[in-house]
């Protein structure tokens, strides 16, 4: 807009014009700006969950086998269920028959409250009398 006054003349500027940006835009951009680093806050959250659950799974199959392992290295088992605490996890080693006389199955069970509900690790072989 150009007004004249007596013998001057003067330019009212817009506040927006090619060299800046409206209040508007602003507005739209931060809100844009704090939609995706919410989403990506979430994937983070969701990111530590899965590490903490491979972490979990990770020691829960260590234990299993260990627990497999004193089985076995005692030699023949006798059939029956042992049970036991270790840190935050429970396990369950049971040996049952097989149709075969001579072979017994080992499972082991490990499992461990995560996020309100239970997870479980499951591990299982057989042994075979070499008598």
């Amino acid at each position: 807009m150009v007004a004249v006054t007596g013998m001057r003349t003067w330019t009212a500027r817009r506040w927006a014009g090619p060299r800046g940006f409206t209040f508007i835009e602003i507005m739209v951009a931060l809100a844009v700006l704090a939609l995706s680093l919410t989403g990506l806050l979430g994937l983070r959250n969701r990111d530590l969950s899965a590490a903490a659950l491979g972490h979990h799974l990770m020691e829960a199959t260590l234990l299993a086998n260990e627990k497999i392992a004193h089985v076995a290295a005692q030699g023949f088992p006798p059939v029956g269920l042992t049970e036991g605490d270790a840190e935050s996890y429970h396990w369950m080693a049971g040996v049952s028959e097989t149709p075969f006389g001579r072979v017994r199955e080992v499972v082991v069970t490990v499992y461990w409250q995560e996020g309100g509900h239970r997870e479980e690790v499951h591990l299982a072989t057989y042994l075979f009398d070499g008598q």
